[in-house]
C-alpha cells in the first residue's frame, strides 16, 4: 500500500507532520480528516529528513539501541497499566523518546496499528528493529489479553540486562585506562626518548643498549613502512570481519576453559537463557517455543547446540531438566533448581528465583575477576615500562662510569 507524508493542523491549532498509508491520495486525506486533522500538504513517499538528521547505515539491518528499547517498553507498560488506549500510549512513547530512530519506528508502528494491525504485527513489520523474542512475547500477550503484564515483564527484563551491561562496562573502565596509558607511554619512549638518546651514545662511541636499539629500529620501521602497516591493519580488520563467526566460536570455546572467566560465562549465559524462559513461560508460551526463543538470544555456539538438543528432547517427550541440569555448561545450582521446579510443578517461580540469584552471583564473580585482572595488568605494565626505563637509565649512567 502506498505511503504518504503529510503536514496538518490539529484541533488545537498545532502543526503536525507524519506519515499515513492509504491506497490513494484521496483515501489518505479521508484518513486525516477522520482523525480530526486539517491537511496542509500531502505527498507520496515517506518523510525526507535533512542529511544531518539521517541515521548512518553501513549495509546492515538497523536495530534499536538497548537503552531506547528499555525506555519504550517501560513507558508503554506504565501507560497500559493505567488503561490508556494503545494508540495514545504509542503516540506518547514516540513523543517521549530522545532516540530519533526509535521515534521513526514508533511512528510507523502507530500507522500500522491505526490501519488495523495488532501491536505484535506492527512491531514485526518494522523488520529487525525490535528483537524477535520481544515481538513474540508481545504477540503472546495480545493473544492472552495480558499485554500490560507482558510489557511490564519485558521492561523488567530489559532493565536487568541493561544493569548487567552497565556493571560490565564499569568494571572494564580501569583496565582499559591502564592499557591505553601503557600504549601512550610506549609511544613516548619509542618516538621521542629513543631518537633523543641515540646521538648521545653515538658521540661517546658507545654501543647502543639492546632496548634502545629495538626501539630505534621499531621507530624506523613504522616511519618507513607505515603505508604497508596501515594496509596490513585494514586487511586484518577485513579478515576478522569476514571470519568473525569462526573466530568468535574459537574464542568462546577457549574462554569457557579459563578459571574465573569460564565461571562468569557459565553464570551469565545461564542467566540469559533462564531470563528468556521465565519471560516466555510467564507470558503463556509453550515450552518448545520458549526454548526456540532462548536459543535465538544466545550467540555462544556451545549453548546454542545445548538448547537445540534440549528442544529435541522436549519434543520427543523429555523434560527440560534432562538436557540442562546434566550439562557442564549450565550453572550447577540452576540445574538442581530446575529439577526441583519440574517435580513440584512450580517452574515459573523457580525460574524467577534463579534469575535473581544468578544475577547477584554473576555480579560477584565479575567483581572478583576484575579484582584479579587489574593488579595483574598493573604488574605487567609496571614491570615492562619500568624495565625499559631502568635499562635505559643504567646505560646512560654507564657512559659516565657511574656505578649503581
Amino acid at each position: 500500500m502506498p505511503l504518504f507524508s503529510y503536514s496538518a493542523y490539529t484541533a488545537s491549532g498545532a502543526l503536525e507532520t507524519g506519515e499515513v498509508q492509504a491506497p490513494s491520495d484521496v483515501a489518505a486525506l479521508d484518513q486525516l480528516s477522520a482523525q480530526g486533522l486539517t491537511p496542509v500538504s500531502l505527498k507520496a513517499g515517506g518523510q525526507s529528513l535533512p542529511w544531518w538528521q539521517r541515521d548512518l547505515s553501513f549495509g546492515g539491518a538497523q536495530s534499536s539501541k538497548p537503552d531506547a528499547l528499555e525506555h519504550f517498553f517501560k513507558t508503554l507498560a506504565g501507560l497500559l497499566k493505567v488503561r490508556l488506549a494503545l494508540l495514545r500510549s504509542l503516540r506518547f512513547c514516540e513523543g517521549n523518546t530522545k532516540d530519533r530512530a526509535m521515534a521513526q519506528a514508533l511512528s510507523r508502528v502507530q500507522r500500522d496499528v491505526r490501519d488495523g494491525s495488532t501491536l505484535g504485527q506492527a512491531l514485526r513489520s518494522a523488520g529487525s528493529f525490535f528483537p524477535d523474542r520481544l515481538v513474540t512475547m508481545v504477540e503472546i500477550g495480545e493473544a492472552a489479553d495480558r499485554l500490560a503484564d507482558v510489557t511490564d515483564r519485558i521492561a523488567v527484563t530489559l532493565a536487568s540486562e541493561a544493569e548487567q551491561r552497565r556493571e560490565l562496562r564499569g568494571a572494564l573502565i580501569y583496565p582499559v585506562i591502564l592499557v591505553v596509558m601503557s600504549l601512550l607511554v610506549m609511544a613516548l619512549l619509542v618516538f621521542f626518548l629513543a631518537p633523543t638518546l641515540a646521538p648521545v651514545f653515538a658521540s661517546a662511541d658507545a654501543e647502543l643498549p639492546t632496548v634502545l636499539r629495538l626501539m630505534v629500529g621499531l621507530r624506523e620501521v613504522i616511519l618507513a613502512q607505515w603505508p604497508a602497516i596501515l594496509i596490513a591493519f585494514c586487511a586484518v580488520l577485513m579478515a576478522s570481519r569476514l571470519l568473525r563467526h569462526p573466530v568468535r566460536n574459537f574464542i568462546a570455546r577457549i574462554a569457557l576453559r579459563l578459571p574465573i572467566l569460564g565461571g562468569y560465562l557459565r553464570q551469565s549465559e545461564t542467566l540469559k537463557i533462564l531470563q528468556t524462559l521465565a519471560l516466555m513461560l510467564s507470558s503463556g508460551a509453550s515450552l518448545p517455543r520458549a526454548m526456540a526463543t532462548a536459543r535465538a538470544t544466545t550467540r555462544h555456539p556451545a549453548y546454542r547446540a545445548l538448547l537445540t538438543q534440549t528442544e529435541d528432547r522436549i519434543m520427543a517427550g523429555g523434560a527440560l531438566s534432562d538436557g540442562l541440569s546434566r550439562s557442564p555448561l549450565v550453572d550447577p545450582m540452576a540445574g538442581a533448581m530446575l529439577e526441583a521446579g519440574e517435580e513440584t510443578d512450580q517452574m515459573i517461580p523457580v525460574l524467577d528465583q534463579l534469575v535473581i540469584d544468578l544475577r547477584a552471583r554473576s555480579a560477584r564473580t565479575l567483581a572478583q575477576a576484575i579484582r584479579l585482572i587489574t593488579p595483574l595488568i598493573t604488574l605487567v605494565i609496571g614491570v615492562s615500562v619500568g624495565g625499559i626505563i631502568l635499562s635505559t637509565v643504567s646505560a646512560i649512567m654507564s657512559l659516565n662510569d657511574v656505578a649503581f
